[in-house]
């Protein structure tokens, strides 16, 4: 028999179990997305209509056909090529600067002889507007082997940290964050209890794609008590026109018109952060993008700081330093050893305590990957599953609702140009998660949540949901049944904007609703002859449309139909006179793919909206900094 030193049996003990875990991880995983896969194929074959009602019927989708499954594909994850030399820690109320790596580490990855042969300075950032930051005086300081932890400015504090080698050459630079130490929590009687809001926003992602791609957190969501939306139908193109109505209740027009015109940012704006806020609830608001963020986007965000906790500088502050692209593909981007998407991450679980503290109305938003990839998503599955588990285990689902939702499907790309792709853009996530008390507390208002899962629902709905629950006492079965009184004696003329725990009326069409047609779910669409006379007027007067926005852009060439792609009839609601004929078609130059809806009523012709890209553009339209026009132009310089 063979002797085996202890070690060595150790070590291939440890190796062993190792191997065992992973093992049965991905068993485990495998039979979730096998049971998710199956238990979602066979009742969606089985249904026809994910809303069915007198207003509006939505046809049934299966996200797992063969068609739509050949456009999916396994993208490898992302990774950061820099190392993390340093991790911002907050120790006994103290902030530290922590050395995480073993001395060889360092030694192989930074190629120095001793750790003292680094040196590092910081500043500490305050920022001044959503676009500008300052700094205090510099500040430097050595590792060593016994010094491993370097302590920071305490409180809520976000440094930018550079560290250097003996020839004075960057072998680090990042930006790390800390939180405020934590205040006297909040007590609640059982008469006074209040329920927290937190949204988990992932960008571009259809309720049918969410399903397709995360299936762990869609399993795990099962577990908790919970409510799917079927219905929920987007007002708008992109992000902006779809989030607003969901932040101030108002669509565009009427925001930019009534509050941000003449001050070109958004303070006066009477948001969902300054209504909750007015209730004595903490605030939180991060996106974990400097470009593309909800107020920001070629828009002026905020001169005052909106929310208590607010990951924009911490952006604004990286995009400008420490950012670099991944070579693989460029719309992914790193500081330090983190994607963009990792420091929301953190931001998240940094503020756990914070939610823990006090009734908090918290948004979280993630654009990096999902806006640009339709295969991105799994990439992100396990993320969110561990964000949901870390709130489950810290007990905030207990007193939270949590809305995770998106904007609109996705707006680019192959799969969009499918029939398919084209109806998922116009249904994007929403599940809402919410304690069991809730449903015991106030049953008929859940009971009212849960049959509006087939509603046609929208933004507007959503803010009026979250208004209510500043005070529980709206969703009592006595005011909810007076409240429902009220609604049924409005009959067409109900708001666009209904709380959720009320009925949504059978009524309600894309009208009512305040859904642009061309967003419209409800209507039937019949796919006709690209050649049809109806299909080629269509499109020229789309194209001519486009070129009359154009010209008032001398960078801005006129462009040429190339061909009608794809055409569809659809029957107006209530009108046998007009019809609308909706296109896809390309143009030139600059290969634009477009869509658009056009009314014919007799002889004449009228836009039903606007024409919309939906391939990407690039750096086609850099020549513009008008959002209106960068879709339609093809720079003449490019």
């Amino acid at each position: 028999m063979i002797n085996f030193p202890k070690r060595i049996f150790q070590l291939y003990k440890v190796r062993w179990l190792y191997f065992t875990a992973i093992l049965c991880f991905f068993v485990i995983y495998y039979k979730i997305y096998v049971y998710v896969i199956k238990d979602t194929s066979e009742r969606f074959f089985k249904k026809d209509y994910f809303v069915n009602t007198k207003g509006c019927q939505v046809s049934a989708f299966n996200p797992f056909s063969r068609k739509v499954l050949a456009h999916t594909s396994k993208l490898k994850p992302y990774k950061c090529t820099q190392k993390k030399l340093l991790l911002a820690q907050t120790i006994n109320g103290s902030n530290f600067l922590v050395l995480p790596m073993k001395r060889k580490s360092i030694f192989r990855i930074y190629r120095v002889k001793e750790i003292s042969d680094i040196k590092c300075e910081y500043n500490v950032i305050k920022r001044i507007t959503d676009k500008l930051n300052k700094y205090s005086k510099k500040k430097t300081f050595s590792l060593s082997k016994r010094r491993r932890q370097i302590e920071v400015k305490s409180g809520a504090t976000i440094i930018r940290t550079k560290c250097f080698g003996l020839q004075k050459e960057i072998l680090y630079h990042d930006v790390h964050f800390f939180m405020p130490p934590l205040g006297k929590k909040t007590k609640q009687t059982r008469r006074e209890k209040r329920l927290s809001v937190l949204i988990l926003g992932i960008d571009s992602i259809s309720h049918l794609h969410f399903i397709r791609s995360m299936p762990l957190l869609r399993t795990y969501i099962k577990l908790l008590p919970h409510v799917e939306f079927w219905g929920y139908n987007r007002v708008g193109d992109n992000s902006y026109p779809n989030l607003m109505p969901f932040f101030s209740g108002l669509n565009t027009t009427e925001l930019e018109k009534d509050c941000y015109n003449d001050e070109k940012n958004f303070d006066k704006c009477q948001l969902l952060f300054q209504h909750f806020k007015s209730f004595g609830y903490t605030t939180s608001f991060g996106e974990d993008t400097y470009i593309g963020g909800t107020f920001n986007y070629q828009k002026g965000g905020f001169e005052k700081i909106p929310t208590d906790f607010y990951l924009r500088p911490v952006m604004v502050e990286i995009h400008r330093h420490t950012t670099y692209e991944l070579e693989r593909e460029q719309s992914i981007n790193c500081s330090g050893d983190r994607k963009y998407s990792d420091v929301l991450y953190e931001f998240i679980r940094k503020l756990v305590p914070h939610l823990q503290q006090s009734p908090h109305f918290s948004f979280f938003w993630q654009t990096q990957g999902v806006h640009d990839y339709f295969n991105y998503s799994p990439l992100i599955d396990k993320d969110y599953f561990r964000l949901l588990r870390l709130f489950e285990t810290e007990n905030i689902l207990s007193s939270t609702l949590v809305l995770l939702m998106s904007d609109h499907g996705l707006r680019y790309g192959d799969f969009r140009t499918t029939y398919q792709g084209m109806l998922e853009e116009s249904q994007p996530l929403l599940i809402a998660i919410y304690p069991e008390w809730l449903a015991t507390a106030y049953p008929l208002a859940l009971s009212n949540l849960k049959k509006n899962s087939h509603s046609l629902i929208t933004t507007y709905d959503l803010h009026a949901t979250l208004k209510d629950l500043t005070n529980l006492n709206l969703l009592s079965n006595e005011n909810v049944k007076n409240r429902t009184t009220l609604l049924q004696q409005l009959g067409s003329n109900i708001p666009r904007g209904i709380s959720l725990f009320l009925p949504i009326p059978e009524i309600r069409n894309c009208h009512l609703a305040s859904i642009p047609a061309q967003f419209c779910l409800c209507h039937k669409l019949h796919q006709i002859s690209s050649r049809d006379k109806r299909s080629e007027r269509a499109a020229r007067f789309m194209v001519d449309n486009i070129n009359i926005r154009l010209s008032n852009y001398s960078l801005c060439p006129q462009l040429m139909l190339e061909e009608v792609q794809d055409t569809y009839l659809i029957k107006q609601d209530n009108d046998q006179q007009s019809f609308g004929v909706k296109v896809r078609l390309k143009t030139m130059p600059g290969g634009g793919l477009f869509e658009g809806t056009a009314v014919f009523f007799g002889d004449s012709l009228t836009l039903n909206g606007p024409v919309l890209r939906i391939n990407k553009y690039g750096n086609q339209s850099r020549c513009v900094q008008n959002y209106k026009i960068e879709m339609y132009c093809h720079c003449s310089l490019h």
